[in-house]
């Protein structure tokens, strides 16, 4: 009776060497990674951030520059997009990132190749060729097509497609950040260039109020009741005025121009900006649920998070590479010896059957390999992981300068209705002849003061505002998935 397949000693010894190798080769694969990534909920913000997320109000994400009210901002910001050098060339990283996806993907596809040759021989007598073609010319030919299909029983092109993946989705994430960045960096040169106006209207009404008292006291110094110092130092104060209004005109200049080039336009493009009209500097943060839920809208957390995913992916595919490549072969098409019979009844050939490689003796190449891909996952870990320490204190600098600036605020604020309080005084007092316009125009000046201070100030405020907005992501969405546990 004869043996079946699987007790016949052949088959036996051929399972039991496969068995062997296999083991062989998962020997070396043992490798493992040594960090791991934070969780982001166990992470704790502390006291001010917890409270500054109590005390905020919600605000549309997609739109958290539009509280300023400005809708020449509203077209600056829109126009950050594909025609911007600095987000072209993210772009074209995300474009390269997708092919590279595509490529993987099409490597777990069948292939199929066609071939057809065409050649003149001498066959030799002491062979095996047929007659009439022993011991004299010839020809043979081919026309064939042929089939490989790639198995993948230990998930190594799996793998490496959800490496591409976590990639391009990185990617992806990177161009968030750049247009993140771009936003802010135009909203802050923008309300500079607010502030610069503001400042600007108040140093000509200053350079006003002090030709006033210059001239008041060139009166008094006729007739006797000011000296020529007097006189001196508020013509010295004229001509710090004026300097001062030439300074802000070119910080105004400035700023267009960094405006410009923000969106990769030219200076005539700057030279035809109008002036903002920025009406509110409120509170514009996406402020609530931080860290766990804030911090997930950061581009560049999602970027580094995707970073690991993919070092995880590649450590799969390393060690994958341990282990024997399986390929499903078959061809099928006509040949011939004698080019005049190849498309003849009985030139048609086919095959097909299973194609195996198995790593014996790589010199320690593959485990040097699989060490590598280890080694980028710890670093791609120590990113992430530097990423969150890095945003949480961005958002604590954020909040604690925001809290900062709103004291300061408070006491300009004050200083201002101090010194209105004051010039409402001598005005009154100038009416009935208690006080003279001299005292009411140096009043009047203080006040200026303070009110350039409120100016700088909201200034400072607004552009708080702006990097705790970028600190916390922006107004793009969260988008967690869970970490691959391959390669943990």
């Amino acid at each position: 009776m004869p043996a079946y397949p699987f007790t016949h000693p052949r088959a036996l010894f051929l399972s039991a060497a496969g068995g062997l190798a296999l083991s062989a080769c998962a020997a070396g694969n043992d490798i493992r990674p040594m960090l791991a990534p934070h969780d982001i909920a166990t992470l704790q913000p502390g006291a001010m951030i917890a409270a500054a997320a109590r005390a905020a109000q919600a605000i549309d994400r997609d739109c958290w520059w539009q509280p300023y009210g400005d809708p020449q901002l509203d077209m600056l910001v829109s126009a950050v997009g594909e025609g911007v050098p600095s987000i072209e060339a993210v772009l074209a990283r995300l474009a390269q990132a997708s092919a590279e996806l595509d490529a993987v993907r099409s490597d777990r596809l069948p292939r199929v190749t066609g071939s057809a040759s065409a050649s003149g021989a001498y066959f030799p007598d002491h062979a095996t060729w047929p007659e009439p073609y022993a011991g004299g010319p010839g020809s043979e030919g081919a026309l064939r097509a042929d089939v490989r299909y790639r198995l993948d029983f230990w998930g190594k092109r799996r793998q490496a497609a959800l490496a591409a993946n976590a990639r391009l989705s990185g990617t992806g994430e990177e161009v968030r950040d750049a247009i993140l960045l771009l936003r802010t960096a135009l909203v802050e040169a923008y309300v500079r260039l607010d502030a610069d106006y503001r400042l600007r209207d108040l140093a000509e009404a200053a350079l006003e109020r002090h030709r006033d008292i210059a001239g008041l006291l060139v009166q008094r110094e006729r007739a006797g009741l000011a000296t020529d110092i007097d006189a001196v130092e508020e013509r010295e104060a004229v001509t710090n005025a004026r300097a001062e209004i030439a300074r802000l005109d070119g910080e105004i200049a400035r700023n267009r121009y960094r405006i410009a080039a923000l969106l990769g336009r030219d200076p005539a493009f700057a030279e035809g900006l109008e002036r903002p009209a920025i009406t509110s500097i409120a509170d514009p943060a996406p402020m609530s649920a931080i860290p766990a839920e804030l911090l997930g809208y950061r581009p560049d957390i999602a970027a580094a998070r995707a970073g690991v995913e993919a070092a995880a992916h590649d450590i799969g595919v390393a060690r994958a590479a341990f282990y024997p490549d399986i390929d499903l072969t078959a061809f099928a098409g006509l040949q011939s010896l004698g080019l005049g019979h190849l498309l003849r009844v009985g030139s048609a050939s086919a095959g097909i059957g299973p194609a195996l490689s198995l790593p014996i003796f790589e010199g320690g190449r593959l485990r040097a390999e699989l060490r590598g891909r280890t080694a980028d996952y710890d670093a791609a870990v120590s990113r992430y992981n530097m990423a969150l320490a890095t945003a949480l204190q961005q958002v604590a600098d954020a909040v604690a300068a925001l809290n900062a600036e709103r004291a300061r605020r408070a006491e300009a604020d004050a200083a201002v209705a101090h010194w209105q309080r004051i010039v409402d005084l001598h005005r009154l007092r100038e009416t009935r002849g208690l006080s003279s316009a001299a005292n009411r125009l140096g009043a009047e000046t203080a006040l200026l003061r303070s009110e350039r201070a409120v100016i700088e100030s909201a200034a400072r405020k607004a552009i708080g505002q702006t990097a705790l907005v970028r600190a916390l992501g922006g107004g793009a969405p969260p988008s967690f998935s869970p970490f691959s546990q391959q390669g943990r």
